[in-house]
């Protein structure tokens, strides 16, 4: 009787590593497909507000400026 126990202990040990690896396994892949289209949605959005504020800054003038100061000399 008592290899009849020990045999499931041999296989069940095993057995859980194997399936602890798997689950892994499969969240990170899991991960990665959702993970993967969110981050294309979101370079895609960057892309479109740089546009955007190319486009806005396109109408901008620039313009040089100096600032002239009186200064006392008598000091």
């Amino acid at each position: 009787m008592q290899a009849s126990f020990t045999l499931p202990r041999l296989i069940a040990i095993p057995l859980l590593l194997i399936i602890i690896g798997i689950s892994a396994v499969l969240f990170s892949v899991l991960f990665t497909v959702l993970l993967i289209p969110v981050a294309i949605i979101g370079f895609k959005f960057w892309r479109a507000l740089r546009r955007a504020e190319k486009a806005n800054n396109a109408n901008i003038i620039e313009a040089d400026y100096v600032v002239l100061e009186k200064t006392d000399d008598k000091l």
